[in-house]
């Protein structure tokens, strides 16, 4: 997709500013500055089961979502699918080992729901590290939230028993809960089908 033009449509303006709104209690971007990164993104809606990228393409660009829920999972050799996270609006999404290792995705990033991404380019951005101070600190910003989004998920997995699991994964997404098929929500929580119904038949009990 062609990136952002000085023009921008209302939905490009409105994504745009969605994206703003949710940066600036984390760094204050001046208007010159903003204006000029607005510039060299793109806006990409995807479709349900569309995929962001998949496993083993190459790929350059940090995503911001706007609206709609994200899936990221690993493809094992025998074709089964773990889900690593779920991602939606606020989130930035991308493969960040793989941007910074300049390899090809270890994982897969696919739509759930129709949804909205503003996309920019990893190389890109780092470039704007110079122009101002802001844009290093919302790389750091960036960098800290994958990073705490990973060693959640790790302590979860480790110390905490499938039940807890599952009882923080509904605080976590909360009504969007229910957009997400059972079968994948038990992939996310390290447990079968079948475990996760026995969850959900005690609490109803």
């Amino acid at each position: 997709m062609d990136k952002l033009s000085g023009t921008h449509t209302s939905d490009d303006s409105k994504a745009l500013n969605a994206m703003r709104v949710h940066i600036n209690p984390m760094v204050s971007i001046p208007t010159e500055e903003w204006e000029y990164f607005a510039a060299r993104t793109s806006r990409r809606n995807l479709r349900q089961h569309d995929h962001f990228v998949r496993a083993g393409e190459e790929n350059s660009e940090i995503a911001f979502c706007t609206h709609g829920l994200f899936r990221l999972y690993y493809t094992m050799a025998d074709g089964a699918e773990y889900n690593k996270n779920f991602c939606t609006s606020g989130d930035f999404i991308t493969m960040y080992s793989s941007l910074l290792q300049q390899v090809p995705s270890y994982f897969s990033i696919q739509a759930m729901a129709d949804s909205e991404l503003i996309i920019f380019n990893y190389e890109d951005f780092k470039q704007l590290y110079n122009r101002h101070a802001c844009w290093e600190r919302l790389g750091r910003v960036i960098a800290e939230r994958l990073y705490l989004q990973k060693e959640t998920r790790e302590r979860e997995l480790l110390l905490y028993s499938a039940e807890e699991r599952y009882r923080l994964f509904l605080q976590r997404f909360d009504s969007l809960s229910e957009q997400i098929p059972l079968y994948h929500v038990a992939s996310y929580l390290g447990i079968t089908p079948v475990a996760l119904s026995r969850i959900r038949k005690k609490w109803r009990n």
